[in-house]
């Protein structure tokens, strides 16, 4: 990665992060910039998650980050320049086209809000599933504030090993989890108590390694399964360029989502398959709060399972599921047909008809 052209692109994609970053901060919960502005920070300075920073440096940091951030406002995303060739910074596939011989990955796209983010990374691995490419990047040499672990695009599916690292460090470490009976579960079986985890995450390095890549594997079957889900194809563009930050939009994200891990080729039938019994505690654990809502047949089926051992109760659920789901989703469809063009009244009848029913 020493050559001009590597370090040149590497500033270019990193410049087009701080533009991201910019318009993404305003997006997030106290709680949740704080957290990624911590991860940022650890990347930037090529800490481990799990190793803290002085406090007051990353104090300095942030506020040196913050005034960047002011200069950068109405600053248009820059074209990448690769052998004197002009890209646009969100033209994905003609980039990697270039880059991947070289050993690296480009991604851009948009997150929740329709944020704009953008990320460049080591390519560790390229994988083909059927009809899915899936790129599997490794050192991150730029990226945002976003941090997703995985994004999937059409049939192209980025899994991210080293965003992926700090998302769940993160959540390991956050005082709010210590009580999470699932998340004991999944680190028990692993070998891995999270009190001695947490105490010295560095004498259990190795079996730090092996969680992360199980949940690497789990994370892009979740992904494999959006892309392949159909139900939402029309559904959920609709909903997210024309109510974007609505309740309508966090309802249609997770729906989308829980299709995606209960769906023929998603992340809940994979663990199945495998018997992943850490992973499948680990889904639990770290669930957003809709599945609760949306997905109300894993639970009980996951106690079941402990308590059997059968399989077979938790694939069953997963295929209740399933069904339910997809009548939701095709209920939407009609909804969106029947009115036709977006209006107010619209988002009304997506309240009333699937949202209120939750409490959400």
């Amino acid at each position: 990665m020493a050559s001009a052209r590597f370090q040149s692109l590497i500033r270019q994609v990193r410049e087009n992060c701080h533009i991201a970053s910019a318009g993404q901060a305003g997006q997030y919960s106290l709680c949740g910039l704080i957290l990624r502005l911590r991860a940022m920070y650890k990347w930037e300075h090529g800490l481990p998650p799990w190793r803290e920073p002085d406090p007051e440096m990353v104090l300095t940091w942030v506020e040196g980050r913050e005034r960047h951030w002011e200069n950068l406002e109405d600053r248009a995303w820059q074209p990448l320049i690769w052998d004197g060739v002009h890209f646009d910074p969100f033209g994905v596939a003609e980039l990697n086209e270039r880059l991947i011989p070289q050993g690296l990955a480009y991604g851009a796209g948009l997150a929740r809000g329709l944020a704009p983010t953008f990320f460049l990374g080591e390519l560790a691995q390229v994988r083909r599933q059927g009809e899915v490419t899936i790129l599997v990047l490794d050192q991150e040499l730029a990226r945002d504030l976003d941090g997703t672990p995985a994004l999937c695009q059409g049939t192209l599916i980025y899994a991210r090993k080293q965003a992926l690292a700090f998302f769940l460090w993160d959540r390991l470490s956050d005082p709010v989890q210590q009580n999470n009976r699932f998340l004991k579960i999944a680190l028990e079986a692993c070998g891995l108590p999270l009190a001695r985890l947490l105490q010295n995450p560095d004498r259990h390095l190795a079996e730090l390694v092996a969680l992360l890549e199980a949940e690497l594997e789990a994370v892009i079957h979740h992904e494999i399964g959006e892309a392949l889900e159909p139900s939402l194809k029309t559904a959920f563009p609709f909903i997210l360029e024309h109510f974007p930050q609505t309740r309508a939009e966090n309802w249609i994200r997770g729906l989308k989502d829980v299709l995606a891990e209960v769906n023929e080729w998603g992340r809940l039938a994979y663990l199945i398959r495998e018997r992943a019994w850490p992973s499948l505690a680990m889904m639990l654990a770290l669930r957003p709060g809709l599945y609760s809502l949306l997905l109300p047949e894993l639970e009980p089926a996951f106690w079941e399972l402990e308590a059997t051992g059968d399989w077979e109760v938790l694939d069953m659920a997963r295929r209740t599921a399933l069904g339910r789901l997809r009548e939701v989703a095709a209920d939407l469809n009609d909804l969106l047909a029947g009115y036709g063009i977006p209006s107010p009244e619209t988002l009304i009848a997506i309240q009333e008809r699937y949202i209120t029913p939750l409490g959400f």
